[in-house]
């Protein structure tokens, strides 16, 4: 392929994948504006991720078991809600 041939197709292809992104990230941000339970949930999962590797660090078992347990319940409402919003599974899987 000549040179010039390719470099069109590497730019084209950059152009897309820019575009895609950008409509992925404004998809992303109405999902979670009309969701903020959503993303409230979320935040705190990884808050708790954070404290949990903190807590095993300072080798705290009890405080890990306690913070794993929160975890599981905020993880479960989570899924809970993910249930009831009628959004096929394979479109919220990519924002989630």
């Amino acid at each position: 392929m000549a040179n010039p041939t390719l470099n069109f197709l590497l730019k084209d292809y950059e152009q897309k994948k820019y575009k895609a992104d950008l409509d992925f990230e404004k998809d992303k941000l109405k999902f979670y504006n009309s969701n903020p339970k959503l993303s409230e949930l979320n935040t705190a999962l990884g808050k708790l991720a954070i404290d949990i590797s903190k807590a095993v660090l300072n080798n705290d078992t009890t405080l890990v078991d306690e913070l794993k347990t929160n975890f599981n319940k905020l993880k479960l409402e989570k899924e809970t809600l993910l249930k009831t919003l009628d959004i096929p599974k394979r479109r919220f899987r990519t924002f989630i």
